[in-house]
């Protein structure tokens, strides 16, 4: 293959491209030479705790020289709706200061009454508590729509995982009796549309890349796009067969994508 069948590289990051403050090997080396060749890369990620700048400062300081522009996560896909079709609407937040900063900024008004919010965004949020639950399940008893960031049950850490956004939603979606009404992290497809928009590039000419086939993969299924499951992260090689369907590609790192590419 050559570099006129992949255009762009639409890489995960936690897994893919670092695990927690440690860059994965090989990674540093695989943006520079694809770049110098003229791929685009964008950084898709579910965190919702950071903004899209905070992500590109991090992978800047990991030796990823990217532009926040380059940085695509759940919480920019919730904003870009929110701006669209839910401006001056209440909302309670179940997540940290930056999400609840930015739905503000975005023209939203956050708040914990729960009789007077018409939408809940679960969030990953490292000071949940019992009360957050019981004020996020009486606004949705009280007819609020619930919003989720992304599903993910974990994410990877250096030596193993931690809880993510998907443990807390799943408190929240159990007491509620019912799934959420949008949820805005891989493998739904705002991310996807917010990334062909960046890129003004078709879904045949992009490569995604992440270490996830219940979010990564099934992404790039869903918005028609190649895909490659890296073994860095949360999947290994004989997990691949526990799914109704398979990557197009499949490596041990990102750093070996190389082979694509000529």
């Amino acid at each position: 293959m050559t570099t006129t069948n992949y255009k762009a590289i639409l890489a995960d990051l936690d897994g893919t491209v670092n695990r927690g403050d440690v860059l994965i090997a090989g990674v540093e080396a695989i943006y520079r030479d694809l770049s110098e060749s003229g791929v685009q890369w964008l950084f898709l990620s579910n965190n919702a705790r950071l903004s899209a700048l905070d992500l590109a400062v991090k992978l800047r300081t990991l030796g990823i020289p990217v532009s926040e522009q380059q940085v695509i996560n759940s919480a920019l896909a919730l904003i870009h709706a929110l701006q669209l079709e839910h401006t001056g609407q209440r909302f309670m937040v179940v997540g940290e200061a930056g999400l609840v900063r930015a739905i503000e900024e975005a023209g939203g008004t956050v708040s914990d009454d729960s009789a007077n919010v018409d939408i809940v965004v679960v969030a990953l949020d490292r000071s949940f508590t019992y009360e957050k639950l019981k004020r996020a399940h009486l606004a949705l008893q009280n007819g609020a729509l619930l919003w989720a960031t992304n599903l993910d049950p974990t994410f990877p850490v250096p030596g193993g995982f931690h809880p993510g956004a998907g443990s807390l939603a799943a408190a929240v979606i159990t007491a509620a009796g019912r799934p959420p009404d949008r949820v805005f992290g891989k493998p739904s497809p705002d991310m996807a549309l917010l990334a062909l928009e960046t890129l003004k590039l078709p879904a045949s000419s992009c490569l995604v890349v992440g270490d996830r086939m219940e979010t990564d993969i099934l992404f790039a299924r869903n918005a028609g796009m190649t895909s490659a499951l890296v073994l860095t992260g949360a999947t290994s090689r004989s997990d691949i067969a526990k799914y109704s369907y398979s990557p197009d590609y499949v490596f041990e790192s990102l750093a070996d994508i190389a082979g694509l590419f000529g």
